[in-house]
């Protein structure tokens, strides 16, 4: 089976959906490719023979195989200003090797003025107008060896993001028209939370053969005659990663330890909307699935991509140390109340922990279910800082649950611990179109489509989403972000690259 990742998203790792796909597909005997289209796509972009449009063009141009190397180089994360030259130089090139008219390309987004990625007509039609797509001579220049080169009859592709959309459906097309005896296989996050909707009535019948919600290890097993297959959590498998080629300094593989959140409870998350269920395995079972990737691959990072990684896990993970480096998204738990604890941690090669404060303001997170005491949080951020572990503070504004006066009391409540915070993060929030939450506000369409899974709505203190960016950039950003010591977020790759500008401070 072929496996295919389509652009466009971060190209600094590889997909770990396929990978765990892949592994599944080996274990029981299945001959099995992974194929990452998102990284070769875009490079193929970027050294395509691109036009220059004006002096920064020319430059970048001049400057583009030192640029793609630099990315590659732990040097350049050592410097802030010189590695954001390199990456808006680098997006440049990108962002004008397509009719710039028409399609909005970053090295993180994707966009097409003519056609929306959440209306299934739109995505047909892409399907259908394939040669129009900005990687059209890619898919005949690349992925038509890949498909040439498979005998499986099946072809699966990986629809994770929004981003992902236009071009996984133009790949389909093509697909559809050059290769008529391929079956196609449609699965990954974005389609998962399609298919969880209640009115979805599959309008790609005709052009997808099989689409699969949640893991799909099992429906592809099944697929391929495998029945009675014990459910597992299986080792990724990354024999398709070609080395040096994503644009990091060094190897970073993806790993999940879990599936869902063990938390689950936060009024305004999607997942909690798509009633996703949790999954996890023993957390010695894990670990032993990490040190084997640590062995066979010797990666330079691991990005632990859980929703949230369990405390269980980081107790086992604490009491050992790894050939690489690890980050990832983590609640505000008590066991790093401990200080040596975190020192466990950062021993065991944790270099940056993600963290979802969303709010300052107690009151709020009581409200929203977020189970966080920010008491606590402000003795963890110490820790973790002390213990010279990065913190990336997520920060969540306009929920139903905050006014304005809520919202300056989160700015000051980072004001006074900006000192232990190196990186922020800060959204706006889209109210779930299916949570339920939103049967008791006034709501209306965020996006017009019939995949859309967001809804705008009318705020019941008045706190809009114009006041909340004002808020943000007249306020927050001004007494907070400038002139402090947080960080600017890396451009385009935000927190999957900003693990690699080490601890600096005292």
């Amino acid at each position: 089976m072929l496996l295919i990742f389509p652009p466009v998203t971060k190209p600094c790792e590889p997909p770990a959906g396929i990978a765990l796909l892949s592994s599944a597909l080996k274990e029981h005997g299945i001959f099995c490719h992974g194929y990452d289209a998102n990284i070769e796509g875009l490079l193929y972009l970027i050294n395509s023979d691109i036009v220059p449009i004006d002096s920064w063009s020319k430059r970048a141009l001049k400057n583009r195989e030192q640029i793609i190397s630099d990315l590659k180089n732990p040097t350049l994360y050592e410097n802030m200003d010189r590695y954001h030259q390199r990456v808006y130089d680098l997006n440049k090139l990108l962002s004008i090797s397509v009719d710039t008219k028409r399609f909005r390309i970053t090295l993180s987004d994707y966009s097409d003025s003519k056609l929306s990625s959440v209306n299934s007509k739109d995505l047909l039609k892409s399907a259908r107008d394939y040669k129009e797509n900005p990687f059209y001579d890619f898919f005949e220049d690349k992925v038509r060896p890949q498909i040439q080169n498979s005998d499986s009859k099946y072809i699966g592709i990986s629809l994770c993001y929004l981003n992902q959309a236009l071009t996984s459906f133009a790949l389909t097309g093509w697909i559809r028209n050059n290769f008529k005896d391929k079956k196609i296989i449609y699965g990954g996050g974005l389609v998962s939370s399609w298919m969880s909707r209640p009115d979805y009535n599959d309008p790609f019948k005709d052009l997808v053969d099989v689409m699969i919600r949640g893991e799909g290890e099992q429906p592809l097993l099944e697929l391929f005659g495998v029945k009675d297959a014990k459910k597992k959590h299986y080792v990724p498998d990354y024999d398709f990663v070609k080395d040096d080629l994503y644009l990091a300094p060094g190897k970073v593989l993806p790993f999940r330890a879990s599936i869902g959140c063990y938390w689950s409870k936060c009024r305004f998350c999607p997942e909690k909307a798509e009633t996703r269920p949790y999954n996890s395995q023993r957390a010695s079972k894990v670990l032993q699935d990490l040190k084997s990737i640590d062995q066979k691959y010797a990666p330079d990072y691991v990005h632990l991509i859980d929703n949230a990684v369990t405390p269980a896990f980081l107790k086992a993970v604490s009491k050992n140390k790894f050939g690489f480096k690890w980050y990832g998204f983590v609640r505000f738990e008590k066991e790093f109340l401990d200080r040596d604890f975190c020192h466990d941690l950062k021993n065991s090669g944790c270099n940056m922990l993600k963290l979802g404060l969303e709010s300052g303001d107690q009151d709020v997170l009581d409200r929203m279910n977020k189970g966080t005491d920010l008491t606590m949080v402000s003795t963890i951020l110490g820790n973790l800082h002390h213990a010279g572990i990065l913190t990336f503070v997520y920060l969540l504004f306009g929920t139903s649950f905050e006014d304005k006066k809520a919202a300056f009391r989160t700015l000051e409540y980072v004001k006074a611990h900006k000192e232990y915070i190196d990186y922020l993060n800060l959204a706006v929030f889209n109210l779930p179109k299916f949570s339920d939450d939103a049967k008791y506000l006034d709501t209306h369409e965020f996006y017009h489509g019939d995949l859309s899974l967001y809804l705008n709505f009318t705020h019941p203190f008045g706190w809009d989403r114009r006041q909340i960016k004002q808020f943000l950039d007249k306020s927050f950003k001004k007494q907070v972000v400038v002139g402090s010591h947080i960080r600017k977020n890396p451009a385009f790759f935000s927190s999957n690259h900003a693990a690699f500008f080490q601890h600096q401070r005292g």
